[in-house]
């Protein structure tokens, strides 16, 4: 094949050695490194091509699962029933939350939460952490309706920096 030649090729590894359990056993290894990763390629991207952080969208999705999970590490999110947006409540889930910035859609925030985790419940969190990466209070953060909850709204009031997102569906009453 092709693309076994390339591998050994281009990058001196023996294609046999290129199988799933390998590449599962790499991902384990960088996931302790992965905010670092992605914040370090983001901080890098924003500061070699000028890209503006005063305007971050973040959204979270579900990611569906098949298996069992019956063993789950403290250290990373737990597969867990949900809400899934694939609509197959029959199946575990993570839930995946990312940052991007407006100008080139680069991403400088991610985030892998508990499949039972609710949106709502990420934002200030989320919103504390985008503050840092952005450098000022003010950016403006763009997102869907989750970002609209009295709960959130109030937090993010003091925290100072402006919200864009569409009106719930269902509003969520206040305390």
């Amino acid at each position: 094949m092709i693309w076994s030649n390339a591998v050994e090729e281009v990058f001196g590894i023996n294609p046999a050695l290129l199988n799933d359990d390998r590449i599962g056993r790499a991902l384990d290894a960088i996931a302790p490194e992965l905010d670092h990763i992605v914040g370090s390629v983001g901080a890098q991207a924003t500061s070699m091509f000028g890209l503006d952080t005063s305007r971050l969208h973040w959204d979270m999705t579900s990611i569906s699962l098949y298996g069992s999970y019956d063993q789950i590490d403290a250290d990373h999110s737990a597969p867990k029933f949900g809400h899934p947006k694939d609509c197959r409540p029959d199946l575990k889930q993570i839930q995946a939350g990312l940052a991007v910035t407006s100008d080139g859609g680069i991403p400088v925030f991610y985030r892998a939460y508990d499949g039972g985790a609710g949106e709502i419940a990420q934002v200030v969190g989320t919103t504390t952490a985008l503050q840092k990466i952005a450098r000022r209070r003010d950016f403006l953060l763009i997102g869907d309706s989750k970002l609209v909850s009295y709960t959130d709204v109030s937090a993010m009031i003091a925290m100072a920096p402006p919200v864009s997102s569409p009106p719930p569906r269902t509003p969520t009453p206040s305390p």
